[in-house]
């Protein structure tokens, strides 16, 4: 479907179309609804948004996260990504639009964005496979860039090494005597949650290790309940997140129970509960996100690119270790 095909089944100029995308206002609303109920009935991308985006820069990029309000602002993965992005783009007198979405048709969400010519880009978060948001920017031809990676891999991403972090997290255990661990993990159906999984269960190849595995959704209370659940049949825990991981420190404290406990991401609540946890370097992720997603909106070429993890030993978990090398 082209913008000549458009325009003879509304019985206007080509030059119609284009102002309905881009000076609106400049036709009938009769017209314009006829315009965008064709548009809309044979799904056709008009490829001057996109050039729209390119040649009419705004200064301003787009977020939105596709989970509670609360994610945003409590001490979680999100803050401190953030802190990273704005950081870089303040820098450079551009903004960020943090928005979220929780219902809807995420597609339409994506195309109400992309035709209000308010953005200049997106950043991608809680990327899935298939993930229908690629596919729609890709086609559009707007620039964006995903946290993460996906089965496809076909867009720039910033990611943490996920397989890594996991596998430091199950070696850590092994190390210091674990034999029984349970792996209490996110949502199973997102990418870096699989990552880290299987770079946990590689950490124990040819070791006389049980693996519990449960997922929890980021929930504290399921957290709390899969602990309560299986006290008694580990002696060592692997949580996805920093908030999940303390949630599961509640639990073994007020059962009187001192296991080692790791979590991921290195936000301050781990550091304030003194608790072992992956540094997946949150912030150096932002900051590179919103520079590659800058450079693309100005035309350049731009790479992927993959962050490295790091163990971060604290608490009781440091004693074990010197203790085990004396």
């Amino acid at each position: 479907m082209t913008i000549k095909k458009i325009a003879e089944l509304c019985g206007v100029s080509v030059a119609t179309i284009s102002r309905v995308f881009n000076d609106p206002e400049k036709v009938k609303p009769e017209t314009r609804e006829k315009v965008l109920e064709v548009v809309k009935a044979y799904g056709y991308t008009p490829h001057a948004v996109a050039k729209s985006l390119r040649t009419r820069r705004t200064g301003v990029f787009a977020l939105a996260v596709m989970s509670g309000v609360e994610r945003v602002f409590e001490d979680s993965y999100a803050s401190k990504f953030l802190k990273g992005a704005v950081k870089y783009l303040s820098e450079k007198g551009l903004k960020l639009i943090v928005d979220v979405f929780t219902k809807g048709d995420v597609v339409e969400y994506y195309k109400s964005l992309v035709f209000s010519k308010m953005v200049d880009g997106f950043i991608l978060m809680d990327l899935k496979d298939d993930d229908p948001r690629v596919e729609l920017l890709n086609s559009m031809e707007v620039p964006f860039v995903c946290v993460g990676r996906n089965n496809k891999n076909n867009f720039i991403f910033v990611d943490t090494d996920n397989f890594l972090g996991g596998f430091q997290a199950g070696q850590h255990l092994m190390e210091i005597g674990c034999k029984k661990v349970l792996f209490v993990g996110g949502d199973p159906t997102l990418p870096f949650e699989k990552e880290r999984y299987k770079g946990f269960y590689e950490a124990f190849t040819n070791e006389n290790v049980r693996i519990i595995k449960e997922y929890a959704y980021y929930d504290d209370e399921k957290v709390k309940d899969i602990v309560e659940k299986h006290i008694g049949n580990f002696d060592g825990i692997f949580c996805t997140s920093d908030v999940m991981a303390y949630a599961a420190l509640r639990v073994c404290e007020k059962n009187h129970i001192n296991i080692p406990i790791v979590g991921f991401d290195n936000i301050l609540l781990s550091e304030i509960a003194d608790l072992t946890t992956v540094d997946q370097n949150i912030e150096l992720v932002g900051e590179k996100v919103a520079r590659k997603l800058h450079q693309l909106s100005l035309g350049k070429n731009v790479s992927s690119e993959i962050v490295k993890t790091k163990l971060v030993i604290r608490g009781t978990q440091r004693f074990l270790i010197s203790k085990k090398g004396g």
